[in-house]
């Protein structure tokens, strides 16, 4: 089943091209602590492809795994990587995948989800996604090289007065072997937003980006983006958020 799971992302990571949402929702409590999560809708490429997968006799697959277990079953070809390759795949530990592929109903929904201590301590969600992907590459399956690299690094910081999404350039996106495929990633996404959805224990006063929606309860806020923006402004998914008192 686990084969058919990752096998399942490793589809979505190659061909989610057609009006997928990526979400980024993240949860705090009074504390401090939360959940986070990172959600893709792929049922735009379903509409697609469901047929085709249904005739190649594609099941359906509604299950979950965790990382942890995931990862401790390959503990000894791990243990001969390199340390730092080593610690991005020890990143995804916390993290349970829940994921639904039905090609007969055309429905294909991925949650990936952690709960956190300390919502300082947030991890880039796609940074995350690309290590799945590497952890993809080494089990066979589709590889989409820099994909998930712009160049940028995001943290996160809560300190119940505030809540801040911090970007910082780091450096500049890897250049491809062939021209043009930064474009055809473009092309790709051209219909794909990437959504942030993020709630608090404190009711929200000031958002600095003004395309932010606020709840009626005034504890929500969400922002959507267009996919490409990830590539080419990620500077722009930068957001403050002020509290009342």
């Amino acid at each position: 089943m686990k084969k058919g799971l990752l096998w399942g992302l490793g589809l979505m990571m190659a061909f989610f091209t057609t009006s997928c949402t990526f979400s980024e929702t993240i949860v705090i409590n009074e504390n401090g602590s939360g959940k986070v999560s990172f959600d893709i809708d792929g049922s735009g490429l379903m509409a697609m492809a469901g047929d085709k997968m249904a005739e190649d006799g594609e099941k359906r697959i509604d299950s979950s795994f965790t990382f942890k277990e995931m990862l401790a079953e390959k503990a000894d070809s791990i243990a001969k990587l390199p340390k730092e390759e080593q610690a991005r795949l020890k990143s995804l530990e916390r993290f349970t995948v829940k994921m639904l592929m039905d090609p007969a109903s055309k429905r294909m929904v991925i949650n990936m989800f952690a709960d956190f201590d300390n919502a300082d301590k947030l991890q880039d969600m796609m940074n995350l996604f690309g290590n799945l992907n590497s952890m993809n590459k080494k089990a066979g399956q589709p590889d989409m090289g820099g994909l998930f690299q712009n160049g940028s690094e995001v943290s996160y910081a809560y300190d119940g007065k505030k809540f801040s999404r911090k970007v910082k350039i780091v450096d500049k996106p890897k250049k491809k072997d062939e021209e043009g495929d930064e474009e055809m990633y473009k092309a790709m996404f051209g219909e794909s937003n990437y959504q942030l959805n993020y709630t608090f224990p404190k009711k929200v006063k000031k958002v600095s980006n003004k395309n932010a929606v606020i709840s009626a309860d005034k504890k929500t806020v969400t922002l959507t983006y267009p996919l490409n923006e990830f590539f080419d402004n990620p500077k722009a998914m930068a957001i403050d958020v002020e509290f009342e008192k």
